[in-house]
């Protein structure tokens, strides 16, 4: 029961990822073309972003080392699952995709809020973001996909 809730909550939450990192992508990118201002709403669309990322990833560590039965339990399991496709995505290409999108989002944002030039700001973490966005895309088990899942889950 656990597990069916908490890959749910994993599930939705994907949303507010994609959709609090496509806006602030696009308010970046706008103010840094723009030669805009950094403001407080820029501060806090980034802090929504990368909140509902580390939320995200917590869920998804949680299903990985503690609900999800597709996870390998061991160095033998993990071997296995390798040749399978659909359990390679689930067991090593999702979470280290995520992982790494998780890491380049912290990193833009931490090199955006110590650049001095508000320019730089904008474009640090709209590039970040670009690179973000696209392994995300790369890391979500789209329909249709050998490992897809449905874009809307039910309990």
């Amino acid at each position: 029961m656990l597990y069916t809730v908490v890959l749910f909550l994993h599930s939705w939450l994907r949303w507010g990822v994609v959709v609090f990192g496509v806006l602030a992508l696009g308010s970046s990118l706008r103010a840094w073309l723009r030669g805009q201002d950094w403001l407080p709403s820029h501060r806090r669309l980034q802090v929504a972003v990368v909140s509902l990322f580390d939320t995200q990833m917590l869920l998804g560590l949680t299903l990985y080392f503690v609900l999800s039965p597709l996870t390998p339990r061991s160095l033998e399991a993990l071997r296995a699952n390798l040749s399978v496709s659909f359990l390679r995505f689930f067991s090593v290409e999702h979470p280290a995709l995520m992982l790494v999108a998780l890491a380049v989002a912290h990193v833009a944002s931490a090199l955006s809020r110590r650049a001095e030039e508000p320019t730089r700001k904008h474009r640090v973490w709209a590039l970040g973001l670009l690179a973000v966005m696209l392994l995300v895309a790369l890391a979500i088990p789209w329909p249709g996909l050998s490992h897809g899942r449905p874009l809307v889950r039910g309990f």
